[in-house]
């Protein structure tokens, strides 16, 4: 069995005031053998309804570039999302992109409770006790989450190239917004998905705002191609890297 969630660090001889925390909730696609898959074939494995594409890479680079910490999901949002509140109804989805879940249908009580004890609490448990750490070592920390999206959805296409999801504080967003309009990238507010309804993740551990965060989510055909991704991973070193004084 692997460990719920990973976290990188790294050591910097001199101390900034300032550090980010890169989190990435739908890192992986991983369903332990138990599971037998859910019933799902090995493509559907590989898909955006497992795991974010591209988005534990591009963190990875990204956190290991600025030399900040990063923190991701180690089991498939299938399993159980950790960026959906326990009472949400799509916290175990029986069907995603239009896709039957077979191992996700009529789940009992026992075995949901065993789900959030296993993956989800300790998860959340875990990115909590890392952020009361950082607190400690730092001025002020930012929270930074990753997802990405599919270009085509039901049919739609969606053109932008990153969107920027944010509820409650904008002291991210406006800045980068403001760098991305410089950089001439293509990007939406609270689009393809609104941070009103999706943000749970940040919204839980930023204390509902209380801490300065933001989510970016990307088209996945643009971070999983590596020329691409290298295109983005400049962009926003650039702009982390003012946050880092």
């Amino acid at each position: 069995m692997k460990d719920i969630f990973t976290i990188k660090e790294f050591k910097k001889k001199n101390r900034k005031k300032n550090h980010l925390i890169f989190i990435c909730d739908h890192a992986s696609n991983f369903i332990p053998s138990n599971y037998k898959n859910l019933g799902l074939k090995e493509n559907h494995l590989r898909s955006h309804i497992a795991y974010d594409l591209g988005a534990k890479k591009f963190c990875e680079i990204l956190s290991g570039t600025l030399k900040q910490t990063s923190f991701y999901a180690n089991f498939s949002r299938l399993l159980i999302d950790p960026n959906r509140s326990e009472l949400s109804n799509d916290l175990i989805l029986s069907e995603s992109a239009g896709i039957q879940i077979p191992g996700n249908l009529d789940v009992a009580n026992s075995e949901k409770k065993k789900r959030l004890d296993l993956f989800y609490r300790t998860y959340h448990s875990g990115l909590r006790n890392l952020i009361k750490k950082k607190k400690k070592e730092f001025d002020k920390i930012y929270l930074i989450s990753i997802h990405s999206f599919t270009q085509r959805y039901i049919n739609k296409k969606r053109g932008l190239e990153i969107g920027l999801l944010w509820n409650k504080n904008m002291n991210l967003l406006i800045p980068i917004q403001k760098s991305l309009i410089d950089f001439k990238i293509h990007f939406g507010r609270n689009f393809p998905y609104s941070g009103f309804h999706y943000n749970y993740t940040l919204d839980r551990h930023s204390q509902f705002g209380r801490i300065d965060n933001i989510c970016l989510e990307f088209r996945n055909d643009l971070i999983c191609n590596e020329k691409r991704i290298n295109k983005y991973i400049n962009v926003f070193e650039k702009i982390f890297k003012g946050f880092l004084k």
